[in-house]
């Protein structure tokens, strides 16, 4: 088991060896610097590698990162170290790009010329508008009923508001009816 485990090992060491060796065409082998030395030597070889693994599984992103990891060789080689690990990094980024995967377009099902496209949500008594000036004159109506209950003196004026408001309403002046129904609950509230 022993001599297993060594053997794979000695394979493994082997192989990462000859790995190191393993450089795009074209680029002389002694320009390549050998994984270990430092920290831009092992970007840079990494670089090598996702460049080689992306050839077959990306071939697009391949490209795009075997120029970038081109740049960075030729940086490290000119000594301009900052420039070899930031086209090291890029080399690495494009050779893990995903592919673009074309997403599929959903198509509304209604018909275009269905009424629920050509027409808003129809709501139960009117519009907004309506609703909320009815709201308003039904207040009016309970606060004009408890001015009458408390015999306030300002009953005659908030029913005078109230009548007003209802007149608007049915007018269709909703901004009126919103004034003329606050003014008759003020009225009634100030009397208590």
């Amino acid at each position: 088991m022993k001599r297993l485990v060594l053997a794979l090992v000695l394979t493994l060491a082997t192989s990462t060896g000859a790995l190191a060796q393993t450089v795009p065409l074209g680029t002389p082998l002694t320009m390549v610097p050998q994984p270990g030395t430092s920290q831009t030597a092992n970007l840079i070889f990494d670089a090598m590698m996702a460049v080689a693994r992306s050839a077959s599984t990306n071939p697009p992103a391949s490209q795009a990162a075997s120029l970038s990891y081109q740049h960075a060789l030729q940086s490290y080689n000119t000594g301009d170290i900052a420039n070899a690990n930031a086209q090291a990094i890029a080399a690495l980024n494009a050779a893990n790009a995903s592919q673009a995967v074309p997403t599929p377009v959903l198509r509304s099902t209604i018909p275009q010329t269905s009424a629920m496209q050509t027409s808003p949500f129809p709501l139960p008594g009117g519009s907004v508008a309506q609703i909320d000036a009815d709201a308003f004159v039904a207040q009016a109506r309970g606060a004009v009923a408890a001015c009458r209950a408390a015999k306030s003196p300002n009953t005659a004026a908030a029913a005078t508001n109230l009548a007003a408001a209802q007149t608007d309403d049915q007018a269709g002046r909703y901004m009126n009816v919103r004034v003329e129904a606050r003014a008759a609950v003020n009225l009634c509230a100030s009397a208590r």
